[in-house]
């Protein structure tokens, strides 16, 4: 079993075990356990799969082909959806993450799987990631330290709803509008 970090929207990282299986379009459905399919698997049985997904047993990964708009009225019923990032560069999923929290009302677990360093955690957080399986032969207690790269953002995200010029005139108590004479 691997370890994974989980960290709460809003919340502090912590390692925990991971006992989720992504099951391949190949692959027959496990009997126990949780697991994500392939967003293709999902829409060709869906069905089929509800009870499932009502269960909070199934959940659906996305690659980068896939369009997280699919999902948007399905976003209720799943527990968890999963991100594959094939490769570090790879940004797509930042803004998949985004869109599904934020326009699609997604509230369930999202995994950033794949290739996740360190580099990327603090950004992943910030889209509305909530775990996050580091790439094998990385150190899960090294990544850790990733959230805490930076002490302060500008813009509102997922995480932090206001942009910091306005947290600021809050904490003063002034408008950050200006005033036109």
């Amino acid at each position: 079993m691997s370890r994974l970090i989980s960290k709460p929207l809003g919340g502090h990282p912590v390692i925990v075990e991971d006992a989720l299986a992504v099951v391949r379009d190949d692959a027959d459905i496990p009997a126990q356990g949780e697991f994500v399919l392939s967003l293709k698997r999902w829409k060709e049985n869906r069905d089929t799969l509800l009870p499932l997904a009502s269960s909070g047993r199934l959940g659906v990964y996305l690659q980068p082909e896939d369009n997280p708009e699919d999902l948007e009225h399905d976003a209720a019923l799943l527990a968890r959806i999963a991100y594959e990032f094939p490769v570090f560069k790879f940004g797509q999923g930042y803004s998949d993450a985004y869109l599904l929290r934020k326009r699609y009302g997604f509230k369930g677990h999202l995994r950033a799987f794949g290739d996740i360093w360190r580099d990327q955690l603090f950004y992943l957080a910030r889209v509305g990631f909530d775990e996050f399986l580091i790439k094998e032969g990385k150190s899960v207690e090294d990544a850790l330290h990733g959230f805490k790269d930076f002490t302060e953002v500008y813009q509102d995200s997922v995480d932090i709803s206001e942009p910091l010029f306005r947290r600021r005139h809050q904490a003063h108590g002034t408008s950050h509008k200006r005033s036109v004479a």
